[in-house]
């Protein structure tokens, strides 16, 4: 068994574009993988399927057997229309999700790419979390942290993962990293801030023994057609 890990950004209507799938596809997706039997699963249960040992020791408790499909659903940035559109249809087929924060900008408007789209309050988390949403950390500021000093990439993982602690009261686990870019430090950096795993951008299912630093995504995106979508989960890469 290989699992995927789908990985979206914003669910809203506007423009077709690669970080943007609008309601209505998102809606055909969920159904999709419901159809065909996919159970979303949590990312410690996606660690304890590749890594076992370290996971139990890094204290990520067994339970549940993982089911016949499992499936995660990532979303990086936290941005509000995952609150306003992607939550209720997630609901509406009992699939629970991860999502990667930005620590800086809860609540206001993203400080990085190139239109100004806002983020999620804490008190919309604070919904999700009650709903079995996770959460993990996408750095304090979304910088490339391969264009940061080391002090400042320190700072990026540490100060979000402590932010996000403090407010969410529970252990923050899992890191992506911003742009899928990282190098072979600034792995061993995240794995010394006390997180159990990454999410990278690297396409891909994750199998047995799978680097839990560099966990692999198949980004879905906006202008991906239905057939698209289903190879991508199927083969485990985003459409060339």
């Amino acid at each position: 068994m290989k699992i995927p890990v789908l990985m979206y950004h914003m669910v809203s209507p506007g423009k077709k574009e690669k970080y943007r799938i609008s309601p209505e596809k998102f809606a055909s997706q969920m159904e999709y993988l419901s159809k065909k039997g996919y159970q979303t699963i949590s990312p410690d249960k996606l660690l304890e399927f590749v890594n076992p040992a370290p996971a139990r020791r890094s204290g990520v408790k067994g339970g549940r057997a993982l089911p016949e499909k499992p499936v995660l659903l990532t979303f990086d940035d936290g941005y509000k229309d995952n609150f306003t559109y992607a939550y209720p249809i997630l609901k509406k087929y009992n699939f629970k999700a991860t999502i990667f924060l930005v620590t800086q900008y809860m609540g206001k408007k993203n400080g990085w790419g190139q239109e100004d789209e806002e983020i999620l309050s804490w008190e919309e988390i604070g919904e999700m979390k009650k709903e079995g949403f996770f959460f993990g950390s996408h750095t304090h500021t979304h910088p490339n942290l391969l264009e940061l000093s080391r002090d400042k990439v320190l700072s990026e993982i540490r100060d979000s993962k402590r932010i996000l602690e403090g407010r969410l009261k529970e252990l923050i686990g899992f890191f992506a990293y911003p742009y899928g870019k990282f190098n072979s430090q600034i792995e061993k950096m995240v794995k010394e801030a006390g997180y159990l795993g990454a999410f990278s951008t690297l396409p891909g299912k994750n199998g047995r023994n799978e680097d839990p630093f560099l966990l692999r995504r198949i980004l879905i995106r906006g202008y991906d057609t239905k057939l698209h979508f289903i190879l991508n989960l199927k083969l485990g890469r985003s459409r060339i």
